[in-house]
């Protein structure tokens, strides 16, 4: 069982834009969610526990209190909530997961945008493509934003592809937002590109991407780690988008 435990009751998400940043190829997904969450200064109000998240504490530099590993803020002027996660979903019970997220986001009327790293060569001074694909109505909100579709057929893995799966079975509208990354290394630049060219003009948001860009090498630095256990771990149980041909 997965469960969504509200800590704000005074929190109401109905209606807003779900920006989901499960770690993933390139992190480009986490690192895109956290920067939206300390830009705009958004607040906590739920945390994700059950089957396949693994049962740790996580903390933050220079506090000392102690914090699920997946959570949930929310912006009450932009309308977006966002999920910021520090580990990755057991690939067994994604399912779970992703139905449990998929009922929570039917009861409030949310239109989840869901993020993967689609992993590419990539030149230093290359700006990333951003390419989307939608369920239902989130299929019309690509259109309006502008953003491109697929080059290439494709697959996703992982927890985004498991919501994606979800949404499509469930027939709840979603969009799906892809960006070219280096899988080797965390990658700042295309989760600048994912908020700049997706994020902004689907959610409807103005969230400033500079810092992204001025302070790359010090925030590859951060998710090291990070991104070294992500590729250590059970293909599965990271998001990955593939193209047709080169299947993971």
């Amino acid at each position: 069982m997965v469960d969504i435990h509200v800590t704000d009751d005074s929190v109401d998400p109905t209606g807003a834009t779900l920006i989901e940043g499960m770690p993933g190829v390139g992190l480009v997904g986490k690192i895109a969610t956290d920067h939206i969450i300390d830009t705009e200064e958004m607040t906590e109000f739920a945390t994700v526990r059950g089957e396949g998240i693994p049962p740790v504490t996580v903390f933050d530099d220079g506090e000392r209190g102690v914090n699920s590993p997946i959570r949930l803020y929310i912006d009450d002027t932009e309308g977006v909530i966002a999920l910021r996660s520090d580990v990755p979903v057991d690939v067994v019970n994604a399912p779970l997961f992703a139905e449990r997220l998929t009922e929570w986001v039917v009861e409030h009327d949310i239109l989840p945008v869901y993020l993967g790293g689609l992993a590419a060569d990539r030149g230093a001074d290359e700006v990333p493509s951003v390419e989307g694909i939608g369920v239902g109505d989130g299929q019309d909100r690509l259109d309006e934003a502008a953003v491109a579709p697929p080059d290439d057929g494709g697959m996703i893995s992982g927890p985004c592809g498991a919501l994606l799966s979800e949404a499509a079975d469930a027939g709840v509208d979603a969009v799906g937002l892809m960006v070219d990354t280096d899988p080797r290394f965390p990658d700042p630049q295309g989760a600048h590109a994912l908020i700049k060219q997706g994020i902004n003009p689907v959610a409807g948001t103005d969230v400033p991407t500079e810092r992204l860009v001025d302070e790359a090498e010090e925030i590859m630095e951060q998710r090291k780690e990070l991104a070294k256990r992500m590729q250590q771990a059970d293909r599965n149980e990271a998001t990955q988008v593939s193209r047709t041909g080169m299947f993971q």
